[in-house]
């Protein structure tokens, strides 16, 4: 299986970059998580969906924690989308470049956009209302090879990184339509966050990835 990168080499370089400790974690309700892996793990196809309504999301507080590039007012880091699942030890990461996010005039919606294909097409991050993300290609790289039993979904934005954070778990408060063994789809419905887990990595630690790009 295709996992992110982690070890200890990146720890280094994320040291040498300056990036700090995680500012907040927070945890917020799975509406909707698609997986789509029509293509196997590299497929054109793939496709992730994911979707948060909960009135308790908060905007990202500050400049380290904007995902804006530092003359738009941000903190140059941009964000990261990860999905992962460690009942599989499978896990997939996007890098969302500062250069691809907005914040509209009311400041109560960061937008993240990419035409090219290369990454996520749109990524919303509104207050009190929702997050949001759909990407498609080939940097979709999450195998579905069995059953996943329980997914994590963490939104990172900044070097200071805001997180948002969703559990998608058979066990608990989930409606699991598709759980993955077919080697093709997952889809999971109306999750609430049990076990208060953000983001819990095979290797126990996401790292910052945004500051090496």
């Amino acid at each position: 299986m295709r996992k992110m990168m982690t070890g200890f080499a990146f720890a280094a370089a994320l040291a040498l970059c300056g990036g700090s400790a995680f500012a907040v974690d927070q945890l917020i309700t799975g509406k909707k998580l698609l997986i789509t892996n029509p293509g196997g793990v590299s497929g054109a196809n793939n496709k992730i969906v994911y979707l948060s309504k909960d009135p308790t999301i908060a905007l990202p507080g500050g400049p380290a924690e904007d995902p804006r590039c530092v003359p738009d007012g941000g903190s140059g880091a941009g964000g990261v989308l990860t999905v992962s699942s460690v009942a599989t030890g499978e896990s997939a990461s996007i890098a969302l470049p500062c250069a691809g996010w907005t914040v509209n005039g009311a400041g109560n919606l960061y937008k993240y956009k990419d035409t090219s294909g290369a990454t996520c097409k749109i990524v919303l991050i509104k207050g009190t209302k929702l997050v949001k993300a759909v990407c498609k290609g080939t940097q979709v790289s999450y195998d579905l090879s069995a059953d996943q039993v329980s997914v994590s979904v963490v939104t990172r934005t900044g070097t200071a990184p805001r997180r948002y954070c969703s559990n998608f778990n058979a066990a608990g408060a989930c409606t699991v339509v598709k759980n993955g063994s077919d080697q093709k789809k997952y889809l999971a419905k109306n999750c609430a966050n049990a076990g208060g887990v953000c983001g819990a990595s095979p290797s126990g630690a996401f790292l910052n990835t945004a500051s090496l790009f």
